[in-house]
């Protein structure tokens, strides 16, 4: 039987399809090629960049805080709090999480104060972490919280106060937003009041939030150090306060005040005006930040003229009592020299020449020096050198070389005038007589914790203490019947010298017309001196000489130093001897123009 047609028969088979018996043939292909391809991305992930993927998840899982070391205080002699450490709040968001920003913002300006722009800036910012406050106090910090703001954060914190406002503010300086100290006394010891801060590592969960438990490195933070000034927070309150009242009773653009202990150094109170509150020195003026007895230099005029008599005494040429024929006006380098008040030729002993502060009787006893002694007893007392205060920005003084003196160089220097010096500088220098011959160094530092401060324990001689006494007992005269009887304290023996002295123009040629810095320097009791005292005011529009303007304030604050310090009165430095020795009165014929 013949087969049928279309069954089985090859004439009947439909044609292979190639492209449907492939297809197994090319998925395996595909497979194996994917799978070379995800094999060989492990392999680069998991052997080349193994280290850096680990590190990148653990930056997101982990978080590294800085524990901050809380920042020593800083106390006065006392033990009386001039800067202290509080707690505070940091306020930060993170800007995924806030969820109304401009109500949030809103929120934030009526808390904590500011502009609400600023806050809806940041709170707007492509960033994970931003922060919002820093340093915020804890009352304004509560509040905040207790809204439960999402998004908002809250880091514990601490802030730099200054319990008694602008008292010292120039002295103590400031801290910055990171606890750094920016100036002063803060930026001085910062290293021994910033401590050393710690750090926690630990995990966190998405939020954020550190996970219980989690901690991988902790490492605590070392607090600073306290510290304790030389500083008596009772006679730099009494400073300020006479300072202020003296700038303000005669016009003036400003002043200073210095007061330390002439036997070590120990400074006792510095003001200068305009005062300076560290709470908010963000916005503060420039001239306030200055600590002016340290940074700023002026002519100490006539007050030179107490380390100008010293020197002739020491010297051997003079006694207090040897005498000079000053006529009205001198001629001399070119210039005329005339006195502060006109007056004919009269004789005057040395003593005179202080009392009644004579430039003419000055000029005499620098000629008699010549300009070598000059030059070398300055360096002895360190005019117009840095004192070594610990403090920073301390300026030099200045003084022409003595290569370079002129004649015209002997007929001002010898009363303070073609020279510069801070008032620190001053101080110290005049210290040296009040001491009894010995120069000694300026410092705020009384003890570090619980270890006191060393400088300088062997102070270096200047002058003999027979001189220091002679000088001592010519400046008391002074005070007694002379230019600064203004200076005198009931009961106490008082030595001090006035001053006043021309403003140099600010391009350095020649002196303002009617400008002046009237000063007093002086010390107490005179023959036990435990108070130094100076007093300078920058530009008196009423008043002119140091005995009227300057005299006063020393007398209130000496006054107060010695009921503050418990003082009591010390005997009468003593008659000088009048006996004059050979080389005394050959200085006195040439003073006078003998030969």
């Amino acid at each position: 039987m013949a087969p049928r047609a279309g069954k089985g028969g090859g004439a009947g088979r439909k044609p292979h399809d190639r492209s449907t018996s492939n297809r197994p043939g090319i998925l395996f292909v595909f497979m194996v090629v994917m799978l070379v391809l995800v094999a060989g991305r492990l392999t680069w992930m998991q052997v080349v960049q193994a280290k850096a993927l680990s590190a990148t998840a653990g930056q997101q899982r982990l978080r590294d805080l800085t524990l901050p070391a809380r920042r020593g205080s800083i106390f006065d002699r006392e033990g009386q709090p001039l800067a202290v450490t509080t707690d505070a709040k940091t306020v930060y968001a993170v800007p995924a999480q806030v969820k109304d920003a401009t109500a949030t913002a809103s929120s934030l300006a009526q808390v904590l104060g500011g502009d609400r722009r600023q806050y809806l800036a940041r709170l707007q910012r492509n960033s994970s972490f931003v922060y919002i406050a820093r340093k915020v106090d804890l009352p304004r910090a509560a509040a905040l919280e207790k809204l439960g703001i999402e998004g908002i954060g809250f880091v514990d914190d601490s802030r730099r106060t200054y319990p008694s406002g602008h008292l010292a503010g120039q002295v103590l300086g400031f801290v910055g937003v990171d606890d750094v100290g920016l100036a002063g006394i803060e930026k001085q010891y910062d290293s021994a009041l910033a401590g050393t801060d710690g750090r926690i590592v630990a995990e966190r969960d998405p939020k954020g939030h550190l996970i219980p438990g989690s901690i991988v490195t902790a490492q605590d933070a070392v607090d600073g150090q306290d510290i304790y000034l030389t500083i008596d927070k009772d006679i730099q309150n009494k400073a300020e306060l006479e300072l202020a009242a003296a700038v303000k009773k005669f016009g003036a653009k400003g002043g200073s005040v210095v007061v330390l202990d002439p036997s070590n150094g120990e400074i006792l109170a510095m003001a200068s005006t305009p005062y300076l509150d560290p709470n908010s020195y963000g916005s503060a003026s420039a001239d306030s930040m200055r600590n002016k007895a340290i940074t700023d230099t002026y002519e100490p005029g006539s007050t030179m003229k107490a380390m100008t008599a010293a020197a002739v005494i020491d010297k051997g040429l003079f006694t207090p009592d040897s005498m000079f024929r000053l006529p009205p006006t001198l001629r001399i380098g070119g210039r005329t020299i005339h006195e502060a008040h006109a007056r004919g030729t009269v004789n005057y002993s040395l003593t005179q020449i202080v009392t009644k502060s004579s430039n003419i009787g000055a000029v005499k006893l620098g000629q008699a020096l010549g300009k070598t002694a000059l030059s070398d007893y300055m360096d002895r007392f360190r005019l117009s050198r840095k004192t070594g205060v610990d403090f920073p920005g301390e300026a030099s003084g200045w003084r022409p070389p003595t290569s370079s003196w002129s004649a015209s160089s002997m007929g001002n220097l010898p009363f303070g005038q073609g020279l510069s010096v801070t008032p620190l500088q001053l101080a110290r220098s005049v210290s040296v007589i009040a001491n009894g011959g010995t120069l000694v160094t300026p410092h705020f530092l009384s003890r570090q914790g619980s270890v006191p401060a060393t400088f300088p324990a062997s102070p270096v001689p200047v002058i003999t203490k027979a001189t220091a006494i002679a000088t001592t007992r010519m400046l008391t005269d002074v005070v007694r019947d002379g230019t600064g009887t203004g200076a005198a304290v009931s009961q106490y023996e008082v030595a001090g010298k006035t001053g006043t002295a021309q403003k140099a123009r600010p391009d350095g040629v020649g002196y303002m017309k009617g400008v002046y810095v009237a000063s007093f320097i002086g010390f107490l009791p005179a023959s036990a001196p435990r108070v130094l005292i100076l007093v300078t005011i920058d530009s008196p529009k009423s008043g002119l000489f140091g005995g009227t303007v300057a005299a006063p304030a020393f007398a209130h604050l000496a006054r107060f130093c010695v009921d503050h310090l418990k003082i009591a009165p010390a005997p009468s430095v003593g008659p000088i001897s009048t006996k004059r020795t050979a080389s005394s009165q050959v200085g006195n014929e040439a003073a006078s123009g003998k030969r």
